[in-house]
């Protein structure tokens, strides 16, 4: 779950699903990664560009392996390159109750919905788009609160998307602020 996040962080999710499943067959075990060399591991996620991401899994990986009781407690933000986005995310993915951090599509679907401008530079960061997100999530369930979540991802990937957004197919068009309704 962690490594997919990783992957996953500026690239698109179509890219990383192929990368993933050769980076999984070649790494099955946080123990297989830890042992690997960074340029094993740059030689699989090469299609992915930003090399970098390479020693932060293997640093992952080993933190992982030293760190199995931060591992059980869902506490990943303790993990070597593992920030907020990134734990919250696994969290609710995993089920784990949380408080939901955005990403910059989350951020942008926010945005647009509700005609509020971002921090160009880390819109993710931008105070109210954390608050937001966190009071409109349910908070009945854990289940709930994970579709919420993924809801707003796929919206992202799949409608709202950075350039040219497909907002007659949105299913939030009619109470949507984004003037390209």
């Amino acid at each position: 779950m962690l490594v997919a996040e990783v992957l996953l962080q500026r690239t698109r999710r179509d890219k990383v699903q192929e990368v993933y499943r050769e980076f999984v067959a070649r790494f099955p075990t946080a123990r297989a990664l830890a042992d690997a060399s960074k340029d094993q591991v740059e030689e699989v996620i090469a299609p992915l560009g930003l090399k970098k991401r390479a020693i932060y899994l293997v640093q992952l990986a080993r933190s992982i392996l030293k760190k199995r009781d931060v591992v059980e407690a869902g506490r990943f933000e303790e993990l070597s390159g593992i920030g907020p986005y990134t734990a919250s995310a696994a969290r609710i993915i995993l089920g784990i109750n949380t408080v939901l951090h955005p990403d910059s599509s989350i951020a942008r679907v926010l945005s647009r919905y509700f005609g509020r401008p971002l921090d160009q530079h880390r819109p993710a960061s931008t105070a109210w788009v954390a608050e937001t997100l966190r009071k409109c999530a349910p908070v009945d369930s854990v289940e709930e609160m994970r579709s919420y979540f993924l809801a707003l991802l796929d919206l992202a990937w799949e409608i709202c998307k950075p350039r040219k957004p497909l907002c007659k197919r949105c299913p939030l068009a009619g109470s949507c602020s984004n003037t390209t309704n």
